[in-house]
């Protein structure tokens, strides 16, 4: 094993859950948060990703005393980075004080990029969605990008001109790899390497920038404010152009360089024949598998029908109304795709499975059959393996990308 291949704790001062790793110096936007201690950041983002809370709820999550709570909490009450209100019991009738995060104080933007889309949302602090563009994508060059992006910008700029608080981050996901948050090693679907990508967004927008993985930033999205608040262990799951992996374990995400290459796409996974086949994910799990299935179907079938080149999306929809030949291919679809699932819950042993991404429909439709190939491969004395489906959402990927820049804000890096 490899030092990389280790988890190291983070750097002091970094904020739960963030990965390590070098990374290009960004611009940071005024703020209070660079002068927080590493306990202070942390009760800053349990008011996060919980909402408002007592001081003894949130003396028990982080595990400090009732004195270093006042002592630790009265100078982000000063400078307006949380704020205090006062509740009655009922139970004594007396006031008792919460605390939260003064989530309106700033505003962040997440942009999420594909080949066809490009989706952006302005959220608060707590990554409320306040605002959301959608427009597509016609020119894959970097500076056409880059405007189509300014443009999505200036258009959620425009939607709260009056809200007056100041926009302090942009995050930017995309399915390829970053390693220090500004350029783009590489981003096959978009034809890009070596892209000094928030560096022209910067001087675009005027905004601060990071950009990473898509997959990495759903899955810390999950760590904070989905399944991460109940689970300390658990997987991600995405199906869809492509197909994704990410972990959680003991609240933090696992990661490495390699972490944004795909590698999940490379697990073979079997199909049921006799004798078996293997196929890698990646040739069995994506949209183009499912379309390629489709085809094949049809054609044995000498169908003359006029979606016989449809895409996956309008597949899925033909199997949500019963068209029987589309039913037999997205089951089958369902069935691989829990083979998978349960293929990796053989070695990372979640809690609990999170299936998200465009795809992700097929394995709520066809509950039984993701059941039946987790049963496939997992061995009958096992517990139950928890499954929870995502609806597909473009602007829930945005969000997403705003972690990124939320993360960095709470750690005092941007």
């Amino acid at each position: 094993m490899t030092p990389r291949d280790r988890a190291h704790p983070p750097p002091a001062g970094a904020a739960p859950g963030a990965p390590t790793g070098a990374r290009a110096a960004v611009p940071t936007a005024p703020g209070a948060w660079s002068g927080l201690s590493v306990t202070q950041r942390r009760i800053a983002l349990e008011l996060l990703r919980h909402g408002r809370m007592s001081r003894a709820s949130l003396m028990g999550r982080v595990g400090i005393s009732a004195g270093s709570i006042t002592r630790l909490t009265s100078p982000m009450l000063e400078s307006g980075t949380l704020l205090a209100t006062a509740e009655q019991v009922r139970a004594t009738g007396r006031p008792q004080s919460h605390l939260e995060v003064d989530a309106g104080a700033e505003r962040l933007v997440g942009v999420t990029l594909s080949g066809r889309h490009l989706t952006a949302v302005l959220t608060d602090l707590r990554l409320t969605v306040l605002a959301s563009t959608r427009l597509e994508v016609t020119d894959h060059a970097p500076e056409a990008v880059v405007a189509l992006l300014a443009r999505a910008v200036g258009d959620l700029r425009s939607r709260l001109a009056q809200d007056g608080a100041p926009v302090t981050g942009l995050g930017l996901t995309l399915g390829g790899s970053s390693r220090d948050g500004r350029t783009v090693d590489e981003a096959v679907f978009l034809g890009w390497h070596g892209v000094r990508l928030a560096e022209a967004v910067e001087a675009a927008t005027g905004i601060p920038t990071l950009v990473g993985n898509d997959l990495a930033a759903m899955t810390e999205q999950e760590l904070w404010f989905g399944a991460g608040r109940e689970h300390e262990r658990f997987s991600l799951v995405t199906v869809g152009a492509g197909i994704g992996h990410g972990l959680v374990v003991g609240g933090s995400v696992i990661s490495s360089p390699d972490a944004q290459l795909g590698l999940a796409g490379m697990v073979p996974v079997p199909d049921g024949a006799h004798p078996p086949v293997s196929s890698p994910a990646m040739a069995c799990l994506t949209d183009a598998a499912l379309e390629r299935a489709w085809s094949q179907r049809l054609a044995a079938g000498r169908h003359r029908s006029p979606d016989r080149g449809a895409r996956a999306a309008r597949i899925l929809s033909l199997a949500e109304d019963g068209d029987g030949d589309a039913m037999d291919v997205c089951a089958s679809f369902a069935l691989r795709l829990g083979r998978f699932i349960g293929i990796t819950a053989a070695f990372t042993l979640p809690e609990t499975v999170i299936v998200a991404g465009e795809r992700s429909g097929v394995a709520s439709l066809f509950e039984d059959q993701v059941m039946l190939g987790i049963a496939a491969v997992r061995r009958p004395g096992a517990a139950p393996l928890d499954v929870v489906v995502r609806e597909h959402d473009r602007a829930q990927w945005a969000r997403g990308a705003a972690v990124l820049v939320l993360r960095a804000r709470i750690a005092g890096e941007l």
